[in-house]
């Protein structure tokens, strides 16, 4: 897809569609743990797989990604539109997995070829999954037909397992007591919520990337207005951001600005006005106003309203009366079900443990800059970094345990020579934060090498000094571009997918199987094929990267961390 601003601002293509397009997924904590979820419960054994979220929140590509990194040896059928009838349902699954039926089949016999088709595709060693978006539209009879379909089972495993993909309201659907069976099956489910601020920055730089940018064109206080405007819900986001570069390139301007954002908020989502006032509650605040007068009346006629009516405090109804009646608007109402929804607790919830990470920011805000004076930290200020990037670069081989003569004319191409590779990219601090590298950062027009991130403070590494500085003058201070340094395969050249072959391909196959504490053909001259990428995108997916079975830079490097040699690591250890 296009747009007239891609070539003003130097994109291949139109960052924000709306399109499920898996190769532009966020993958964010609660993205991948969703993902993973999924991958779970297909590699299990039971019935129904459950993925609820709010409008927009990014269900169907999360599904998407899910299907290109599927096992090959698993079938699966795709229900977009779920108002059907329990009999057209069953027809739409059978064209899906190609099973013939006759025409004008019944419940039954829809059933038996569906049956028959499962026994032997488990005959063959084959699994069949069923995938059903906006199954919130379900209705209950057909439900309990999707139950029945499970019945079939070995005893090992269910033959046909089915994903449900819906909005909140499917949840208080299998909350009924007459889908209590179903609601017992569910062996994996998880609701996906909205993005919080850091996320949505991460979020935009990352879907620029991918679309070619090489720059930021948002400002953090545009960041800051999507943030209020979108709630954090990523379709609405893209909406917003795609007209606001509209707007960008229709004024002649390079960044996206705050006004420029309320602008086209105001073009997609349409003006806000009040919401229509709530007569209940104005009807209970006129009582309870009458309520109130009626005993101030009693108590001047009786002679014992001698104090003053102002030392009078106003009732608890009337507070909160007050509160509620407060004006709302209605696109602060269309997203107050987002923010306020909380999922009821499942019968049956599968847990899945979290990888060991480095704490996201959004868990550690630092606290400003005036609070930490304990903490010992250097204002960003008062610090002079290098004037030329080969200079840091060359603080950063240091601690790879490299150092050239002549710091000034430290270079990627050299360190390319000794197996080192550069990595340039933009992303936000959390995204940095989980490559987990020292990476060098320009700093008001200056150089440096970030070594290490607490929960408030960075140390800038400048020579052989050591700067602590507060994290919140980083980060007003920094773009959000970065290069770190990765170790290479042998005979590392470009990525590698399939059909290569070389002494890249023989290394990655011989770490795979390390990795995975497999045994295996070590013989050179391995051709990446079909097996191999399974595993390259089963290893994305565990690792937190896009399965999209190509190793690429982010892959090695997350290879790099289940190596043996000494890598240094961003929290001031090395492996």
């Amino acid at each position: 897809m296009t747009s007239i601003y891609n070539d003003y601002f130097g994109l291949k293509e139109s960052p924000f569609s709306i399109a499920p397009n898996p190769q532009y997924l966020y993958m964010s904590d609660r993205h991948r743990e969703a993902l993973a979820h999924l991958m779970y419960g297909i590699q299990g054994d039971g019935a129904f797989i459950l993925l609820s979220g709010e409008v927009g929140t990014g269900k169907t590509t999360i599904c998407r990604c899910l299907l290109e990194q599927i096992p090959t040896q698993v079938d699966t059928a795709f229900i977009l539109n779920p108002k059907l009838t329990a009999a057209e349902l069953l027809a739409a699954a059978c064209d899906d997995l190609k099973i013939s039926y006759p025409q004008g089949a019944t419940i039954k016999v829809l059933t038996d070829c569906i049956n028959a088709y499962l026994l032997e595709a488990h005959a063959n060693d084959r699994r069949t999954v069923l995938i059903i978006d906006e199954a919130q539209n379900l209705s209950i009879e057909v439900l309990e037909q999707l139950r029945l379909l499970t019945n079939l089972e070995t005893n090992q495993r269910k033959l046909l397992q089915i994903i449900l993909l819906g909005q909140p309201e499917l949840l208080v659907l299998l909350a009924k007591p007459e889908l209590r069976q179903l609601s017992q099956r569910i062996t994996a489910r998880f609701h996906l919520n909205a993005l919080n601020r850091d996320e949505i920055s991460a979020y935009i730089k990352h879907r620029l990337v991918v679309a070619g940018a090489k720059g930021t064109f948002f400002t953090k206080p545009a960041i800051d207005r999507i943030y209020k405007i979108s709630q954090g819900i990523p379709r609405i986001i893209n909406l917003v951001c795609d007209r606001s570069l509209l707007g960008t390139y229709s004024e002649g301007e390079l960044q996206v600005t705050p006004k420029i954002v309320a602008k086209a908020a105001s073009e997609i989502l349409g003006p806000e006005t009040q919401a229509s006032p709530n007569w209940r509650l104005i009807a209970i605040a006129s009582i309870g106003s009458l309520v109130v007068l009626t005993g101030l009346l009693i108590l001047m006629l009786t002679g014992e309203s001698e104090a003053p009516i102002a030392q009078i405090q106003p009732t608890a109804q009337q507070e909160t009366v007050a509160t509620i009646n407060q004006p709302m608007t209605a696109r602060e109402d269309q997203f107050a079900d987002a923010t306020a929804y909380v999922a009821p607790a499942p019968q049956q919830s599968l847990e899945i443990a979290e990888p060991v990470r480095l704490q996201t920011f959004e868990e550690t805000q630092p606290a400003p800059y005036g609070d930490q004076s304990s903490t010992n930290l250097t204002s960003l200020r008062l610090i002079r970094g290098h004037d030329i990037a080969g200079a840091a670069l060359n603080d950063l081989l240091q601690l790879w345990g490299v150092d050239f003569t002549d710091p000034d004319s430290a270079s990627c191409e050299l360190a390319e020579t000794i197996g080192l590779f550069c990595f340039s990219s933009i992303a936000g601090l959390n995204e940095m934060n989980d490559f987990d590298r020292p990476v060098v950062i320009n700093l008001n027009n200056q150089w440096f090498t970030l070594i290490e991130l607490d929960r408030g403070s960075a140390s800038l590494k400048v020579d052989n000094t050591i700067h602590s500085v507060p994290v919140a003058e980083l980060l007003d201070a920094w773009s959000g571009n970065f290069t770190l340094l990765w170790r290479a395969p042998p005979g590392y050249k470009a990525p590698i997918s399939i059909g290569d072959r070389g002494p890249a391909v023989d290394w990655l196959v011989n770490r795979l199987q390390v990795i995975n504490d497999r045994t295996g053909p070590t013989t050179p001259g391995y051709v990446f094929d079909g097996e191999l990428e399974v595993q390259v995108k089963q290893f994305q997916l565990t690792t937190g990267l896009t399965p999209d079975g190509i190793a690429g830079v982010k892959t090695w490097i997350k290879i790099n961390d289940a190596d043996d040699i000494e890598t240094p690591r961003l929290d001031g250890e090395s492996l």
